[in-house]
């Protein structure tokens, strides 16, 4: 524990404090485009369960690709939408 405390008083020392940070070379952040998460595993993007109707083609389609078939359609959805097309 004492190396710890230590180690912490050693960094706490060397530390630049904030006001002396230059963040002149940093861009800003405008948009989130193309913002991808790290781990994207751990990234849950709030979901709403809702009942909307389709054509019964489309839904038939969608079947066929399986288990996660909803998924997929969101993904395809969600996509269309960053891209503007929707």
């Amino acid at each position: 524990m004492d190396n710890l405390k230590e180690i912490i008083k050693i960094n706490e020392t060397n530390a630049v404090p904030d006001n002396e940070i230059d963040l002149s070379e940093i861009p800003e952040i405008t948009t989130l485009e193309g913002f991808k998460p790290v781990h994207p595993e751990y990234y849950k993007p709030v979901r709403e369960q809702v009942s909307i109707r389709f054509n019964k083609v489309l839904v038939d389609h969608f079947r066929t690709f399986g288990k996660g078939w909803q998924t997929k359609v969101n993904n395809f959805l969600m996509q269309e939408f960053i891209n503007g097309r929707i």
